[in-house]
C-alpha cells in the first residue's frame, strides 16, 4: 500500500502542478487524532486505505480547480447521515431506478441509501461517490446516481488513482 500512496501522492502533485503558475504544491494532511475522534464518536472504524490517505497524503484533493464539483472533500466537509452512519449499508448489488423505487415502496424506507455510508465527492446533479464504513461492502466505494445506485468493487485507493488518472467512468 505505501508505493500506492506514494505513486497516488506524486501524481496527485503533478496535477496540481500543471495548473498552478509554478508556485510550490504543498499537501495538507489530517492530524491522526481527528480520525479517531470521529471513529469513536460514530462508533465505527474507517478503512485504512482513507485512512492513510488522509494522514498521509492529503486532506481531500482538487482533482479538477476550476470546477466546485469533482473534487475529494477535505475531512471536514464529509456529508452522512449522523443517525445512520453506525448501521450497516445493506445494499448488496447494483440497484437501478426501477429497484430503486420498489425498495422505496415496498419497505417504506427512503434513507436506506444513507446507512453506513460517507460522501466523499459531489460528482453534480444529485450524483456522489460515497466509501462504505459499515457493512459487506466495507471499504468499497459506491456512485450514488440520482435513484440508481453502482458498487464499483474498488478500494478507496483504486479509485482515488483512477480519478487523478482519469479512467474513472463518470469524472468530467
Amino acid at each position: 500500500m505505501t508505493n500506492q500512496l506514494e505513486r497516488i501522492k506524486s501524481k496527485l502533485i503533478k496535477r496540481l502542478q500543471e495548473n498552478s503558475d509554478g508556485e510550490e504544491i504543498t499537501l495538507e494532511t489530517l492530524p491522526i487524532e481527528k480520525i479517531t475522534e470521529f471513529e469513536n464518536k460514530y462508533q465505527i472504524k474507517l478503512p485504512q486505505e482513507i485512512v492513510d490517505f488522509y494522514t498521509k497524503v492529503s486532506d481531500g484533493a482538487v482533482l479538477y480547480p476550476d470546477e466546485e464539483i469533482c473534487n475529494l472533500e477535505p475531512f471536514e466537509n464529509w456529508r452522512f447521515d449522523k443517525n445512520l452512519i453506525h448501521k450497516d449499508f445493506s445494499i448488496e448489488n447494483d440497484v437501478t431506478y426501477d429497484d430503486y423505487c420498489d425498495i422505496q415502496e415496498s419497505t417504506k424506507d427512503y434513507s436506506f441509501e444513507n446507512c453506513g455510508n460517507i460522501s466523499l465527492m459531489d460528482l453534480g446533479c444529485a450524483m456522489t461517490y460515497n466509501i462504505v464504513v459499515k457493512g459487506k461492502h466495507y471499504g468499497e466505494m459506491i456512485a450514488l446516481l440520482e435513484m440508481w445506485l453502482e458498487i464499483t468493487n474498488k478500494n478507496f485507493l483504486d479509485w482515488i488513482e483512477g480519478c487523478i488518472d482519469g479512467t474513472d467512468e463518470y469524472m468530467v
